[in-house]
C-alpha cells in the first residue's frame, strides 16, 4: 500500500474535520444561550437552565466548560467578524477583562498569540506578580474541543500562535496549536491577507530600545483609536508621526 498517496487523499477531509472542530465553540455557545433564553421564557426555573443542568442533559462536558461556551458567545458573538482571524482562545482569555478590546484589536493588529496577547497586556499594566498570567494557565488551557472522544483529543492550542492568524477557536501550546490546524489557518491566511494591509509585515528586525519604543506606541494608537479619538486626534496623532520622520531625517549635529 502507498501510505504518501493515503496520506495525501485523506489531508483534505482532515482539514475539513479541524475547520469543523475549530468552529464548534461558536456554535455550541450558541446553542447553550438559545436553550437558556427558550426555557427563560417558559417561566422555567433558573436551577433548569444552568450550566450544571446542560453539562447533565449533554454529557461527556464539564459545567465549566458549558460556562465558558456560553459566557464567550453573550459578551463577544455579535463582535466577533470585527477580530477577523484569531482564535476563540483569544476571545476567552480577555473574556473578564474590562479593556479586551483593546487588546483583541492588538492581537489582529500585530499577530499575537493567546500568550502574547495575556503578556502584553500584563506588561502594560505593570507586570504586577498577583496578575501573572502564567499563574493561570490552566483557567485557559481548555481543550478545543472538551466533549470530544477522549481517544481522539482535538488538541489543546492554549497559547494558538497567530504565525497564521486565521480560524476562530484557538488555546493551547504552539505544538499543540500547530497539531490542531496549521492548514487550515494558511488556506484561511491567504484570504485573509487578500484583503486586509499587513502594514509591519516588511520592516526589518529592530534594536531592542526601538522595538520597545514601536511596541508602546503601536499599543497607544490602538487604545487611543478604541476610544475613538476622544483624547486625541487621528490628524493630531499622525502630526506627532510626522515630526519623529522629521526627526529622523535631519542632520545629525543639529
Amino acid at each position: 500500500m502507498d501510505f504518501a498517496l493515503v496520506d495525501h487523499a485523506s489531508e483534505q477531509y482532515l482539514g475539513q474535520w479541524k475547520r469543523l472542530v475549530s468552529t464548534t465553540n461558536w456554535e455550541k455557545g450558541r446553542i447553550v444561550h438559545q436553550w437558556r433564553l427558550a426555557l427563560a421564557a417558559a417561566d422555567a426555573p433558573t436551577a433548569d437552565y444552568s450550566d450544571d443542568a446542560w453539562s447533565r442533559r449533554v454529557g461527556n462536558v464539564t459545567p465549566q466548560h458549558v460556562g465558558r461556551l456560553r459566557r464567550v458567545f453573550e459578551r463577544f458573538a455579535a463582535q466577533r467578524d470585527d477580530y477577523p482571524g484569531l482564535y476563540w482562545s483569544h476571545f476567552q482569555a480577555a473574556l473578564d477583562w474590562d479593556d479586551a478590546e483593546l487588546w483583541l484589536e492588538g492581537a489582529v493588529q500585530n499577530e499575537w498569540s493567546i500568550s502574547e496577547m495575556r503578556h502584553k497586556r500584563w506588561e502594560t499594566r505593570g507586570a504586577l506578580a498577583a496578575e501573572d498570567p502564567d499563574d493561570d494557565d490552566a483557567a485557559i488551557e481548555a481543550p478545543l474541543d472538551e466533549d470530544a472522544d477522549a481517544a481522539e483529543p482535538a488538541g489543546d492550542v492554549s497559547s494558538g500562535t497567530l504565525d497564521v492568524v486565521e480560524e476562530p477557536d484557538r488555546l493551547g501550546n504552539q505544538e499543540d496549536d500547530d497539531e490542531a490546524g496549521t492548514k487550515s489557518r494558511y488556506e484561511s491566511r491567504q484570504a485573509f491577507d487578500a484583503a486586509v494591509v499587513r502594514p509591519f509585515a516588511a520592516l526589518p528586525p529592530l534594536p531592542p530600545d526601538v522595538n520597545d519604543a514601536f511596541e508602546a506606541y503601536k499599543l497607544c494608537i490602538l487604545r487611543h483609536k478604541m476610544a475613538g479619538w476622544q483624547e486625541i486626534s487621528r490628524d493630531d496623532l499622525l502630526a506627532s508621526l510626522d515630526g519623529l520622520v522629521q526627526l529622523a531625517l535631519a542632520p545629525a549635529d543639529l
